[in-house]
């Protein structure tokens, strides 16, 4: 199982939730492969790339074919694909070895221009997760009920996390948002729980230049007090953002059929 890689162009998506009733993520995936593959870039999955806990299966049938032949098309082109398992998709490990088109991981450590960068699901550090599984898990299961019957009590539920973590979880998130408005760096990326902030310094202590969770579905940027820098790739459910690294240096964007890199924009 391969943990350590070298990538100078790597793409990194994370919680496209294929088969989750809410799922929108099935058109801009395939486009988005497709785009990687053109533009000589490496992909990494990392983590809730197809659903198992919220699943409908009648949804998954139509989204799978459609995803595997653009990711079977990919990597004919020579181009590393890597999945980094997430807690929706943990039981789908031994299948996704097996298919053979997929470099499977726990984690990845990137070196990228002389920079060391973690790529991690970040399920591990969710306090919900790890210390009541079980009921995570059967929350999960109801929560995928509830979507079947009204999609848009997702939306509902950010809007709640957000507002959770900036009454309930300190005053942290109140400076990010303060920072936002400045133009200035996060300190905390707003809806998250501060665990995943805390795990990501941690990470930074031990040598990585930047650390690169999913798992949460906010996409943002943290300045850490090390120097280094904490990314979240957010979810495909309600967008479609990334992590962009090109030559060790990250960032989070938004794909659309127009996006190019703003070196090769400004060329």
């Amino acid at each position: 199982m391969i943990t350590d890689i070298h990538a100078e162009k790597l793409l990194v998506i994370s919680d496209l939730h294929l088969g989750n009733p809410f799922s929108q993520a099935k058109r801009p995936t395939v486009e988005f492969l497709n785009w990687a593959a053109a533009n000589g870039y490496d992909i990494a999955i990392n983590g809730d790339g197809f659903e198992i806990a919220q699943v409908s299966f009648t949804r998954i049938a139509k989204d799978v074919p459609e995803v595997f032949h653009a990711l079977k098309s990919f990597t004919s082109t020579g181009r590393s694909l890597y999945y980094v398992i997430g807690n929706h998709d943990i039981v789908l490990e031994n299948f996704l070895n097996d298919w053979g088109g997929f470099k499977m991981a726990p984690f990845l450590n990137v070196k990228s221009g002389g920079k060391r960068i973690r790529v991690e699901h970040g399920h591990l550090y969710d306090p919900s997760f790890v210390n009541n599984p079980e009921l995570y898990e059967f929350l999960t299961w109801a929560a995928g009920l509830a979507l079947q019957l009204n999609p848009s009590l997702y939306k509902v539920w950010i809007a709640f996390e957000k507002f959770k973590s900036r009454y309930l979880w300190g005053k942290k998130d109140l400076k990010s948002l303060a920072a936002a408005i400045e133009g200035a760096p996060l300190t905390h990326i707003p809806g998250e729980h501060p665990a995943f902030r805390e795990a990501a310094l941690e990470l930074s202590v031990r040598g990585f230049d930047s650390i690169v969770f999913g798992h949460t579905h906010h996409a943002g940027e943290v300045l850490l007090e090390t120097g280094s820098r904490y990314y979240n790739s957010g979810s495909w459910l309600i967008g479609t953002p990334f992590i962009h690294i090109d030559d060790g240096h990250v960032t989070v964007e938004k794909w659309n059929r127009t996006w190019q890199p703003k070196s090769a924009a400004a060329a």
